[in-house]
């Protein structure tokens, strides 16, 4: 059986391979990290293409690098049909006997927290086996980081991936974007599937159907499984219906400032609860939330947090309304694009609001996002105007709509830039 169930895992040893998923930006971000001694981590919410990207970069072992087919090995952890306990040294031994690869081996582990102690077979073969190369895949955020921080520190090297790129999204729908006319003439096209892409988000699966009831099903499905297997069962949770009405007020109220203390008395929840709670469903990928920037820590954590979801999908199926809240789904979407290269997100406030500062290395930014720039423009204007006297910072953006300018006020740059042309950049 076990035979059977790896030659399936494994369809590059008996025919030619070829990779036919859309390529991941994050790709780029590995390639150097792929001829290195470093186990690569790939971490990242269920469904967004985790298996896909570890495929290519077989692809990538066996065309571009000319690898031997039977020296790359498979492992699915999440197969129910193996026994988790020991998958590792099982399946690697199996292989071992079944085609003696000679050489450089390249083993991926997808879904890896599904194993019991991985990280200490993982130790044992990066310490002991020169010749093996490991690709691990995972759904928990807290597992990953603290398994192998604890035991494998300075042997690893980690990436998040989220769901589709708005960028992703449109050479799925072959949009051509190579330069800036081609750019500009398919700026209707463009801006429709910019709403196909706030609605039903990013998940490549529900892009890929054309059935909107299917699309709909598709994104309930993959709630439910997040939630259940990931926040839930993963954490042990004794009552999941407060968790679940948690999430759904998180979920209808993204983008808004979140007062744990408030939320509790309304939901009938203590206060560590909710930060426990509210952990479980982050390292889960599902919900991220952020804090107001101060230099002082303490501040940090007493104010509140404004909370986002990783998918609008998620957001706009469970049940709320979209068209009455493209404001909020605005600053998601951006909030999501800028998580997928940036640790460090904060809002500010003074007396306004600048939507995002963020921190990259010693470098701050300061972003505003405003759908309806026409009613609201003062006191976006304000608000950043603040944020970069506040930061000394030069320059800072505006995402909008449609509306595209750049002005000088108080002797600050402006920039407004439409959010599709923003993704793209």
């Amino acid at each position: 059986m076990m035979k059977k169930i790896i030659v399936e895992w494994n369809p590059w040893w008996g025919e030619e391979y070829s990779f036919t998923g859309v390529k991941r930006e994050k790709f780029v971000d590995i390639l150097p990290w792929i001829k290195r001694r470093e186990i690569v981590s790939i971490m990242g919410i269920r469904r967004a293409g985790k298996t896909t990207l570890l495929f290519e970069i077989i692809h990538y072992l066996i065309h571009d690098k000319k690898i031997s087919p039977k020296n790359i090995f498979f492992i699915k952890a999440d197969d129910d049909r193996v026994d988790p306990g020991n998958l590792i040294d099982n399946a690697i031994n199996e292989y071992e006997r079944l085609l003696d690869p000679v050489g450089e081996i390249f083993v991926f582990i997808d879904e890896i927290q599904e194993i019991k102690e991985w990280q200490k077979t993982l130790k044992r073969i990066y310490d002991l086996k020169k010749n093996v190369k490991l690709f691990i895949s995972g759904s928990n955020a807290s597992i990953l980081r603290e398994e192998l921080s604890s035991l494998l520190a300075g042997r690893y090297a980690s990436f998040e991936l989220f769901p589709f790129t708005f960028l992703e999204f449109l050479r799925l729908k072959r949009i051509e974007i190579d330069n800036g006319l081609k750019l500009y003439a398919q700026g209707n096209r463009i801006h429709h599937f910019l709403t196909e892409y706030l609605h039903y988000g990013a998940f490549p699966e529900v892009i890929l159907t054309g059935n909107k009831k299917i699309k709909e099903e598709l994104i309930s499905f993959y709630f439910d499984s997040i939630f259940y297997r990931d926040v839930i069962k993963r954490n042990t949770i004794r009552n999941p219906a407060k968790l679940e009405r948690l999430v759904k007020y998180y979920l209808q109220n993204i983008s808004n400032l979140a007062n744990f203390t408030k939320i509790g008395k309304i939901l009938d929840l203590t206060t560590d609860s909710i930060v426990d709670y509210t952990r479980a469903l982050e390292n889960a990928y599902l919900i991220f939330p952020i804090s107001l920037f101060d230099f002082s820590y303490k501040k940090q954590i007493i104010n509140p947090k404004k909370i986002y979801c990783v998918d609008t999908g998620i957001r706009t199926i469970l049940g709320f309304t979209f068209s009455d809240d493209l404001g909020r789904i605005y600053e998601n979407v951006v909030f999501i694009h800028l998580r997928r290269g940036i640790k460090e997100i904060y809002y500010w406030a003074g007396a306004y609001e600048c939507d995002f500062i963020t921190k990259h290395g010693k470098e701050l930014s300061a972003i505003q996002v405003c759908y309806d720039i026409k009613n609201s423009k003062e006191r976006e204007v304000n608000g950043l105007l603040e944020a970069l006297h506040y930061f000394k910072l030069r320059e800072g953006i505006i995402i909008t709509e449609d509306f595209e300018a750049e002005e000088i006020l108080e002797n600050k740059t402006i920039k407004y830039i439409p959010l599709w042309k923003w993704l793209i950049q």
